[in-house]
């Protein structure tokens, strides 16, 4: 009978740990409602000295029936160690207030975050062409959190933004490479992202051909893409 009730004991532990498991995370989605909240709400919650990212404000959202949606904004909370549903609600409660019916006061309900991509990307709706379009560039981190490192960028639009990062430098008549780094640091942080650890070489190149063909009458010189170099003037 011992030996039955350790069988037992250990299924329902083993339960119980898979289902601990589950509702314990780093990663925590979390729709703040500013309307609701301190003006100073974000360093409220940056004072808890954990990393979070915020998204824009989404106030072009509507309902399925046309209504619009209250005025939000999505953030990713991420903790040093793992926390429950309760745990973050409570650290939630005690930063803005608890509502008479228990829920925390301008903040919606925390969501286990199993997909850190995916939420940062839900922030401008980057995968919902069909919702309102908010730009990526107004999603910022806080506390050392970096939304470049998280988001994840397919093929196609990975060759759009090179496009159009070709585009602005052909627009503004960009000559030097610093120049362009300088001018998107801040404005375009995900071309940024690109430019400086996957396709400097490539720019470097680029702005060199257009550099030289303006300074040989129009005439583009050979370049190699490889290194960057000019092999032979126009």
């Amino acid at each position: 009978m011992a030996k039955n009730r350790s069988k037992a004991q250990k299924a329902a532990d083993s339960r119980y740990e898979a289902k601990r498991a589950g509702q314990r995370s780093r990663n925590w989605a979390v729709i703040f409602y500013p309307e609701d909240l301190p003006d100073d709400w974000q360093g409220i919650l940056s004072e808890q000295h954990f990393g979070w990212i915020e998204g824009p404000l989404h106030d072009q959202d509507t309902n399925a029936d046309g209504s619009p949606k209250k005025p939000h904004v999505h953030t990713l909370l991420m903790f040093g160690g793992v926390k429950t549903a309760e745990q973050v609600g409570k650290l939630l409660k005690e930063s803005f207030g608890e509502s008479e019916t228990g829920s925390i006061i301008g903040v919606a309900t925390p969501q286990q975050a199993t997909d850190r991509s995916s939420v940062v990307r839900y922030m401008a709706h980057m995968d919902n062409p069909e919702k309102a379009q908010y730009d990526p560039a107004d999603i910022v981190g806080h506390n050392g959190a970096d939304p470049a490192e998280i988001l994840r960028y397919s093929a196609t639009e990975k060759r759009e933004m090179v496009l159009a990062m070709e585009e602005f430098i052909e627009q503004n008549n960009i000559t030097e490479l610093a120049d362009f780094s300088a001018a998107i640091r801040y404005d375009r942080p995900e071309w940024h992202v690109i430019l400086s650890t996957q396709m400097t070489v490539y720019f470097n190149a680029f702005i060199r051909s257009r550099r030289h063909k303006a300074e040989h009458g129009g005439q583009a010189p050979k370049v190699d893409f490889t290194t960057g170099e000019v092999i032979e003037k126009g």
